[in-house]
C-alpha cells in the first residue's frame, strides 16, 4: 500500500498525472504505525504539488497527518507535517500562519537533534519575513 501511495507521490512530483482517488483508504488499511506516518506525509505532499484545485484536500490530509504522527509519537514526520503545512500557508499568501508552522517544525527538529533540518528550515523562515 505504502509502495502505491509512493508512485503516485512520485509521479505527481515529478510533473506527471496520476489517480489519486482511494489514497485516504489506503492509508487506513496501513497497520505498522510508521508506514502510517510516512503515508500521512506522502498523501500531503501529493495534494499540495498536484495542483491549486487540491488545496482543500491538502488542508485535509496535512491535518491527518498532524494528528497521525503526534499519535504515533513519530517526531520527525509530524515535523515534516508541520513544513508542508507552512507551504501550503504561503501558496494562500497567509505568511503569518506559515512562521507558525515553520517554527513548529523546526522546534521538533530541534529536539530530534536533526541540526541539518534546523538549519535548512531557519534559512527558510528568514525568507517568510
Amino acid at each position: 500500500l505504502l509502495s502505491q501511495i509512493s508512485m503516485v507521490r512520485y509521479r505527481i512530483l515529478s510533473g506527471q498525472t496520476a489517480d489519486t482517488s482511494g489514497l485516504f483508504e489506503s492509508m487506513e488499511k496501513i497497520k505498522i504505525k510508521i508506514l502510517e506516518s510516512l503515508a500521512s506525509v506522502y498523501i500531503s505532499e501529493i495534494f499540495l504539488n498536484i495542483d491549486d484545485q487540491h488545496m482543500s484536500e491538502a488542508e485535509v490530509s496535512l491535518n491527518k497527518a498532524i494528528e497521525i504522527n503526534t499519535q504515533n509519537g513519530t517526531q520527525f514526520w509530524l515535523s515534516q507535517s508541520y513544513y508542508l503545512y507552512s507551504e501550503f500557508f504561503k501558496r494562500r499568501n497567509n505568511l503569518l500562519q506559515a512562521r507558525e508552522q515553520m517554527n513548529k517544525a523546526i522546534e521538533i527538529m530541534k529536539e530530534c537533534g536533526a541540526d541539518g533540518w534546523v538549519e535548512r528550515y531557519e534559512k527558510e523562515l528568514v525568507e517568510l519575513h
